[in-house]
């Protein structure tokens, strides 16, 4: 059973996870960034953010060395993804990757309605008032980046081992997608506005009608990379 009241440094310590093992942003070895510039970027305290650290240093996946940082662990055992992650990586088309975004995301949105935490659903909000402000900044290069953290966020909510297993295919899916269509500013618009729409429907606990957007925002963006290849 999911955990109702899980605390904002646990989902911190996920995403610092996911930049690891999702994003391959840190490698085994490399060192973090210093706790004040990484803190304000999760937009979080530093005393979260020390607790989110403490906790993936209980689970291996951080080592602490004193007077030089903390270091993603070079032992720490990430799992088997099932081959998620060379998939990720051979340059599937974009409509088969977008197909299989079909078949999973409108899902996890609907299980988001009913799983998400109140935190998880607050940090949904942030990333659509982020890529709002990107799309007026005309900043293309992090609009996408925010597209797949907003993405993720959902993933994340779901509460489900296997679906952590799939996010190397979809974090590749929604970027690759985004390369092309973020150059379309009324896509990224209207993507932005979908955005809004889904965490109120997940917000109201309308689980279909958080299903039901999803499936469009997705096949919105596919009928643009259809007219994009014509």
């Amino acid at each position: 059973m999911v955990k109702k009241n899980r605390v904002l440094s646990e989902n911190v310590a996920d995403e610092i996870l996911s930049m690891i093992d999702v994003e391959k942003r840190f490698l085994p070895g490399a060192r973090l960034p210093n706790e004040t510039d990484f803190s304000n970027e999760l937009n979080v305290s530093r005393t979260t953010f020390r607790e989110a650290v403490r906790m993936l240093v209980d689970r291996g996946v951080l080592v602490i060395k004193r007077g030089n940082g903390t270091f993603v662990s070079e032992n720490y055992n990430f799992g088997d993804d099932f081959g998620m992650s060379n998939c990720a990586k051979k340059g599937i088309a974009e409509r088969d990757l977008n197909e299989i975004r079909l078949f999973i995301e409108p899902e996890a949105a609907y299980l988001a309605a009913i799983r998400a935490t109140e935190s998880e659903i607050k940090r949904m909000s942030t990333f659509c008032d982020m890529l709002d402000d990107l799309i007026r900044n005309g900043d293309t290069e992090d609009r996408r980046k925010a597209e797949q953290k907003f993405h993720m966020s959902i993933a994340k909510s779901v509460h489900n081992e296997f679906m952590d297993k799939l996010m190397p295919v979809l974090f590749t899916a929604i970027g690759q997608t985004m390369l092309i269509l973020c150059k379309d500013d009324q896509f990224c618009c209207d993507g932005a506005e979908d955005h809004k729409i889904i965490v109120d429907r997940i917000k109201r606990r309308d689980a279909d009608g958080a299903r039901t957007i999803m499936r469009y925002h997705i096949m919105r963006g596919i009928m643009l990379l259809e007219k994009e290849n014509e």
